[in-house]
């Protein structure tokens, strides 16, 4: 997918429906750039090289991050 095409309608469709979703004509237009936007984004986050030591969960019940 090139950054200036983007993905076909109907291929956004058929990603739609295998997520379960079951959306109307419109509502698929509105979803499309928001996917689209994403999409950039989270081919970066895929594309981080992490080792074993990277990948930790830390949580913290009750703590305040205001």
């Amino acid at each position: 997918m090139s950054e200036q095409e983007g993905i076909s309608l109907d291929d956004f469709r058929v990603l739609v429906q295998r997520a379960g979703l079951h959306l109307n004509a419109e509502e698929l237009a509105d979803l499309k750039p928001m996917y689209e936007f994403y999409v950039p984004l989270v081919q970066a986050l895929h594309e981080v090289e992490l080792d074993a030591e990277d990948l930790a969960v830390t949580f913290l019940p009750g703590w305040d991050f205001s």
